[in-house]
């Protein structure tokens, strides 16, 4: 993989993680999000909630920056993926959104499968720190 496809990648990504994780700001911070984490049983919703919102900007950052690539894309791969179970179990929708949600569960399959290549490969030459 070239060094400027991992950029692409990297770049591509963490927008819609950072816009995600800022659209779940307020106050008290997570706050929209918490009812959803409580409503499916999540322990500790709030503590979930704020654990989501650090992942959703921190993660992102350091994927643009190209600082511990390797680590900020496992998690957000795992994150993605743990969001189709909690947020996107299209099974558990009425059947008019379970069009819509299995729509949104394979886009989040796709983009954890972007993020296990930028995993895999690191960084690449354009970032702050090489990994």
């Amino acid at each position: 993989m070239s060094d400027f496809g991992l950029l692409i990648g990297r770049l591509a990504v963490a927008p819609m993680f950072l816009l995600a994780g800022w659209n779940k700001l307020g106050w008290p911070p997570g706050a929209g999000i918490t009812g959803l984490l409580a409503a499916k049983g999540i322990p500790l919703p709030e503590v979930a909630a704020a654990f989501a919102v650090a992942i959703e900007i921190v993660a992102p950052i350091l994927l643009v920056l190209g600082v511990l690539t390797r680590w900020a894309a496992w998690v957000l791969a795992l994150f993605t993926l743990g969001t189709i179970w909690i947020a996107h179990a299209w099974w558990t929708f009425p059947q008019a959104q379970q069009a819509a949600q299995l729509g949104v569960a394979l886009k989040n399959l796709a983009v954890a499968g972007l993020l296990v290549t930028v995993a895999m490969a690191g960084s690449g030459r354009y970032a702050l720190r090489r990994d």
